[in-house]
């Protein structure tokens, strides 16, 4: 049987008691342990991440929920994952102008309007993306 081990990180959860529950967070990277992506019932590329018709799937799928069909599953753990996640993030900010252009035009001239949409898409793109 394969070990339990974090969605996020990979680090292993043996050491922590079962069942898992809401208010549970990996001992290595403190991401909840309770959510979606934990789930055996997830999955990743489906129009309803959900396979348990039952569930009705919370938005935030990285999030600590409160579902009643939750069971953990091995193997979720994906490593290139995070690699995807800046590979992306690096092309955005290519794609609009990098990613040292400035948040907040200079006190000194007024912004010409480009920048201002270009400082509002980035603005979008990191609440977007953390």
């Amino acid at each position: 049987m394969t070990e339990l081990a974090c969605w996020n990180c990979g680090a292993s959860l043996a050491e922590l008691p079962r069942p898992i529950t809401r208010h549970m967070n990996c001992p290595a990277c403190f991401e909840d342990l309770h959510c979606c992506r934990m789930c055996r019932h997830f999955t990743d590329n489906a129009t309803n991440p959900c396979a348990d018709e039952r569930a009705e799937p919370p938005v935030h799928k990285e999030g600590a929920n409160f579902c009643d069909f939750f069971r953990p599953a091995t193997g979720r753990y994906r490593a290139g994952r995070k690699e995807r996640q800046a590979r992306a993030k690096s092309n955005l900010d290519e794609l609009f102008g990098g990613a040292d252009a400035p948040d907040e035009p200079d006190a000194e001239s007024p912004p010409a309007p480009e920048d201002v949409e270009v400082a509002e898409a980035r603005r979008k793109l990191d609440d977007l993306f953390g």
